[in-house]
């Protein structure tokens, strides 16, 4: 879900962003239901969602590049704030085409300080709400760790299922 949502957020931004980039102010009447901007590169991209409760989401990018058919964004960190916490994605691509979000080389994601998970390919599926890893992966939350090298994540379900996977589990001392 929270891919999901990144995901929204970061085509949001990049719209926002394609507006927010002349010089003078523009009003925009859109009579078509789908605009189509392709060809356009931004470097050092730091874009900003803003929602009537305020700031909701921050995207970073060292270069974005919008095609027709799919987005590329290189360097990636986005923060997505709610009211009790952050999450964070870090990855070094994204490449993004119809309803699949594809992130490549050393992929973070962090959420409220509790759950990490690190890999190096990452498929996301926004209509199903499905991550599948098929790289060695992990996972850490609470100080438990499990490593494996296949992961699929249903978002919907709240289920992670996972192929040789190695757990270590922190215990406090007592």
């Amino acid at each position: 879900m929270a891919v999901k949502i990144f995901a929204v957020i970061l085509l949001l931004l990049i719209m926002e962003i394609t507006f927010l980039s002349t010089k003078e102010p523009v009003t925009l009447e859109i009579k078509h239901p789908k605009l189509n901007f392709s060809d356009i590169t931004f470097e050092n991209l730091d874009a900003f969602l803003f929602t009537p409760e305020g700031l909701r989401g921050e995207l970073k990018s060292s270069k974005t590049l919008i095609y027709k058919d799919h987005d590329e964004l290189y360097d990636i960190y986005a923060i997505l704030y709610f009211s009790d916490h952050n999450d964070t994605l870090k990855a070094k691509k994204a490449h993004y085409k119809g309803n699949i979000l594809h992130l490549t080389d050393d992929i973070t994601y962090r959420s409220n300080n509790t759950f990490l998970l690190k890999s190096d390919d990452l498929v996301y599926n926004i209509d199903t709400e499905v991550a599948v890893s098929q790289t060695p992966f992990l996972l850490e939350q609470n100080g438990s760790k499990a490593t494996g090298n296949h992961l699929v994540y249903d978002a919907i379900k709240r289920e992670v299922k996972a192929e040789d996977v190695v757990f270590t589990i922190e215990e406090e001392d007592q």
